[in-house]
């Protein structure tokens, strides 16, 4: 099996693992910017047990790239938008919402690095916006500001997010001996931490767990979404493109909008559907445009 097999197989797994990121966050009764906060501790614990266990838990910051710091930073800010995006337009929809991703990196990767979207890329972004207004426009109309405002949130949480995957790889272009994907998930998760913990502290949030299945639900939380889901897609990060892992990234909603009907009882449209379909029109589209040598900056 070749390295690009498994790194597509590696973050697909990942991809399923973190679909159910929406479905803690809709089960918890805890505020958005503190089950985020949670999240990330509890993984960082989690990941830090694994390091010591593999004897590798020597942190040399002068080692740890730059872009794992700004990994860190972004990512705390897509889960600050995400997890708001869940209670505005339900769990599904919000994670359909932040994987725009796979449409907003080759774009970014332009600007920043000067690398021109291939025209698949472009005509897939022309179908996404287009499958995600069949998706939206009649739900925005019947829910209003607050629906309009939970997509905002979900559009915010998407740049945010391709950003954090940009920053990942970039992150591994970097030969230093800080090449474990627990390692790098680590430092990311333990930056996140940090600010997520200012963040609940400014709004005047309470740290209390009300109940115990909060408190397990958000250790669940922090150990299969997170830990694991990550560990997956860092580890594919490493052997396929940044516009690839995106691409398969976008399996997520799919996990995510089954578990919405099947434990929220949420009831999608034959519109939404058609939308639905659009969207992976455009995956697909992109997926045959990805070429097989990496560009300079690495994230084509």
């Amino acid at each position: 099996m070749s390295d690009s097999i498994k790194g597509s197989l590696s973050v697909l797994l990942g991809a399923f693992l973190i679909s159910f990121s929406p479905v803690f966050v809709g089960l918890v009764t805890l505020e958005p910017s503190v089950s985020a906060f949670y999240r990330v501790l509890f993984g960082s614990v989690v990941l830090i047990f694994i390091l010591i266990f593999k004897r590798k838990i020597r942190i040399n910051i002068k080692k740890v790239s730059k872009f794992l710091f700004l990994a860190g930073v972004f990512f705390s800010i897509n889960l600050w938008f995400f997890h708001r995006s869940v209670e505005f337009v339900g769990p599904g929809l919000a994670t359909l919402l932040s994987n725009l991703q796979v449409l907003i990196v080759p774009f970014i990767a332009y600007f920043l690095f000067g690398d021109l979207p291939k025209r698949g890329q472009k005509i897939s972004l022309i179908l996404s916006f287009s499958g995600l207004f069949l998706c939206l426009d009649n739900n925005l109309r019947i829910f209003g500001l607050d629906y309009q405002i939970g997509v905002l949130l979900g559009i915010l949480g998407a740049f945010a997010y391709s950003c954090y995957l940009i920053s990942l790889k970039r992150a591994n272009l970097y030969r230093n001996e800080q090449t474990d994907p627990f390692y790098n998930l680590m430092i990311v998760s333990l930056i996140a931490s940090f600010i997520l913990f200012i963040v609940v502290f400014i709004e005047g949030n309470s740290f209390a767990f009300d109940n115990s299945k909060n408190l397990w639900l958000m250790v669940a939380y922090g150990t299969v979404s997170h830990v694991l889901g990550w560990y997956f897609i860092i580890s594919g990060l490493q052997r396929i493109s940044t516009v690839s892992v995106g691409i398969i990234l976008i399996s997520q909603p799919v996990f995510s909008f089954l578990w919405d009907v099947l434990l929220f009882n949420r009831i999608i449209t034959q519109m939404e559907i058609f939308g639905i379909m659009i969207v992976f029109l455009a995956m697909i589209i992109c997926i045959k445009s990805e070429g097989q040598i990496v560009n300079k900056s690495g994230i084509n």
